[in-house]
């Protein structure tokens, strides 16, 4: 059975931490500023401002910039790791 509202979720926050912020529109606690911006900009962006609206697109650069920064060096990698493959199968097989 479908329903017209959303689903309600509930946090819970272990005993011995403390949230570093939490939502101002809905109240969900996160470990970091970050993750809220990256939640108000995503859950809310119908109902956000626009200094965080700004800080969730500044946030979001970042983060496709450490994408791909991430990939890459995790293709560089692979690239590296199959010649030098390739030169030990050379070198063992040509000896």
């Amino acid at each position: 059975m479908a329903t017209d509202r959303p689903l309600e979720r509930e946090y819970e926050v272990p005993p011995d931490e403390t949230p570093a912020t939490t939502c101002p529109y809905c109240g969900r606690p996160f470990r970091s500023e970050r993750y809220a911006t990256f939640h108000i900009g995503v859950d809310h962006a119908d109902v956000c401002s626009e200094d965080e609206r700004e800080a969730f697109e500044e946030e979001r650069g970042d983060e496709e910039y450490d994408l791909f920064t991430f990939h890459f060096k995790a293709a560089v990698s692979v690239f590296l790791i199959y010649f030098l493959f390739t030169f030990i199968y050379a070198l063992v097989w040509a000896g």
